[in-house]
């Protein structure tokens, strides 16, 4: 089993390193390099009491790491693809007990810098006698990383099948699609269960922030709640845009301006925005908040899609991208600058849409 670990470390765990050092390095700026020496201890233990004592900020953090599951289980599943990774089909045949032990070695090993860190908040939480979130915290990572070494396994043992089973089976529209309504018939007929754990991670982080409260009306509970759902939506820009470069290179030669075009995106992304809206104006937001941030939404949405335009249509560095506009994205939103982060998108993305749309071409 030595030489099975050695291959899938080198493949991988080291593969997935690589790619993704400049985005660790500038997590661990974050986290340690902007707080002064000093106060660097006192800060991670107000932070950790923090976690452990607030069940809102303990599922915000416990989403982040979900996050991070999900970045290195595309890189995962899209290596198995590949086709100088195809000696990975020799891995199934070996016994299911054979397979589990090095791939969940595997899993755990691209965990780490998360898992060092919650090690950190398990034990203040055992010494602070505070064992219910702790516990939480230590049963959310098993199994995380069982279920994320499952699906793994679930991909290998698949991808040479003619013929997989759906865990969710696709929505079939009765009536003609019309072009803003092919992104929405794409999702739904073809990757339904990606697109209902995105709005279902987004409805679930809007609602746990508007959980926070305060002593007067603020709108950026729920748009601190609304940026981890558009974070989570860039795989479904991401996958809009393939859907593009795939069935819809055909749209390109059609009789449509940019500005007509441009406006049928935006319709896309605000019908893959209501669910969000009705959820907002369920809470009683106002009227002006509601429509001011599915603006931002959009805009926001949109400048991710038509960034994608540019070369190299690449995964990794779209998510790298999405996470550090997620930063900035925050920090506006808490100093209520957003509106303007909002018009900068929108102005932005028509440049780049305008400018690139026809000269784009797949390339990686």
């Amino acid at each position: 089993m030595g030489i099975v670990v050695s291959v899938l470390n080198k493949v991988l765990v080291k593969k997935f390193y690589e790619r993704n050092v400049g985005l660790l390095f500038f997590v661990f700026y974050l986290m340690f390099g902007v707080v002064e020496s000093n106060q660097l201890i006192t800060y991670h233990r107000s932070l950790i009491y923090g976690v452990l004592s607030s069940p809102i900020f303990l599922l915000g953090v416990m989403a982040v790491w979900i996050l991070y599951s999900a970045k290195y289980l595309q890189l995962v599943l899209s290596e198995l693809s590949e086709p100088h990774n195809q000696f990975l089909k020799d891995y199934s045949r070996l016994s299911r007990q054979q397979q589990f032990g090095p791939m969940l070695f595997s899993v755990f090993m691209m965990d780490q810098p998360v898992l060092i860190y919650s090690g950190f908040i398990v034990g203040v939480g055992i010494i602070s006698q505070q064992y219910w979130p702790t516990l939480a915290v230590i049963l959310f990572h098993l199994i995380k990383i069982i279920a994320s070494t499952r699906i793994i396994l679930h991909r290998i043992h698949t991808t040479h099948e003619r013929k997989t089973t759906k865990l969710l089976q696709a929505i079939q529209w009765p009536w003609k699609k019309y072009f803003p309504f092919f992104y929405v018939g794409y999702f739904t007929n073809h990757i339904p269960l990606a697109l209902l754990f995105t709005k279902a991670f987004s409805l679930f982080a809007i609602i746990g922030f508007l959980q926070i409260t305060t002593d007067h009306y603020d709108n950026r509970t729920a748009l601190m709640g609304l940026l981890f759902g558009l974070m989570a939506h860039s795989v479904i820009v991401f996958e809009s845009r393939r859907l593009e470069e795939t069935y819809l290179t055909f749209a390109r030669g059609l009789p449509i301006s940019t500005v007509k075009r441009l406006g049928y995106l935006c319709l896309f992304y605000g019908l893959l925005l209501l669910p969000e809206l009705v959820l907002l104006v369920i809470n009683k937001l106002v009227w002006y908040d509601v429509v001011l941030i599915g603006i931002f939404a959009i805009s926001y949405l949109l400048h991710q899609h038509t960034r994608l335009y540019r070369q190299p249509f690449n995964i990794d560095q779209h998510t790298t991208y999405t996470f550090g506009l997620f930063l900035v994205s925050f920090m506006l939103v808490l100093f209520k600058v957003f509106w303007l982060e909002a018009l900068a998108l929108s102005v932005l993305g028509f440049y780049v849409y305008q400018r690139d749309y026809y000269n784009f071409e797949a390339s990686a």
